[in-house]
């Protein structure tokens, strides 16, 4: 197998990119990230491995953009043991591997195996894709446009949302900045109000090779058990669909039974499991 080393979004994605092309919705988080390369930027270098054939073709990927897991979805279930081999060779040392159960799993297996460290499961989760949507009825409200005055409060909303859902530190940052750079990588807010006072949010990304995401879905505390998160994620698949998305997709916690339930009332339909797993010192 041949390993080959990048220095850039560009030259990873030259070799990484029709693998995860292949099946934007399996590799979501990838396509959205490379959409989004200008804003790591100023952050810690990634961690960009292609693992090849004797042809050369590519046939594995990993993908990391620290603090954030490691994405295993690139990363065939056969080539974890050779690839940890190879990503030690450069100190990688992902403190948490996400994608596909199969993938997942088998990657922090061989981590675990090669340095002694324990795996445990940090988050279910369930990816769905947008069928036919079925918007809810009898919602109080309607969407509204976001404008720049709203940055303040709705960088509070996503950093209270991250601490509800994600329990990543740079995911919980209540700063303008940390909005204001989320919004420059393709994602897009949208906005429930009911008599002009917003109640809920979600974010949409940028239709990547024609596939968008929903994500940060909340509801003020006060205003739940409404049908606001519902009337928002159905307000976002349409925006995501006038904006050239043929495949809308979300993520969802297994643990929160309420919001698989309402995804699939508003025509979301399973595609398969996925699983957070840290990595802990032994």
């Amino acid at each position: 197998m041949d390993v080959r080393y990048h220095d850039s979004f560009e030259s990873f994605w030259r070799q990484a990119g029709p693998l995860y092309e292949a099946d934007p919705v399996r590799h979501t988080l990838p396509l959205t990230i490379m959409a989004a390369r200008d804003t790591y930027a100023s952050g810690p270098e990634p961690v960009l491995v292609t693992f090849h054939d004797d042809r050369g073709h590519a046939h594995g990927a990993y993908l990391r953009t620290p603090p954030f897991p490691a994405l295993a979805s690139g990363l065939p279930a056969q080539l974890a043991p050779p690839a940890v081999d190879a990503l030690r060779e450069i100190g990688e040392d992902p403190p948490r591997v996400h994608g596909p159960e199969p993938e997942a799993h088998a990657l922090a297996d061989a981590w675990c195996r090669s340095t002694g460290k324990v795996k445990k499961t940090a988050v279910e989760q369930r990816l769905y894709e947008l069928d036919e949507l079925v918007p809810p009825e009898n919602v109080p409200g309607r969407t509204r446009t976001f404008a720049d005055a709203d940055v303040n409060w709705l960088a509070s909303w996503r950093s209270a949302f991250g601490q509800e859902a994600m329990d990543h530190a740079v995911e919980s940052d209540p700063s303008e900045e940390a909005l204001r750079s989320f919004i420059e990588g393709g994602r897009w807010p949208v906005l429930w109000s009911v008599d002009d006072v917003p109640v809920a949010m979600a974010f949409t990304s940028t239709p990547v090779h024609g596939m968008s995401r929903i994500g940060h879905v909340y509801t003020q505390p006060e205003h739940r058990n409404r049908g606001y998160g519902s009337a928002v994620t159905a307000a976002a698949c349409d925006v995501a669909r006038a904006a050239g998305a043929q495949r809308v997709v979300l993520f969802t916690d297994l643990a929160n039974p309420v919001s698989n339930a309402i995804y699939q009332r508003i025509g979301f339909r399973p595609v398969m499991d996925v699983a957070e797993l840290a990595l802990d010192g032994a």
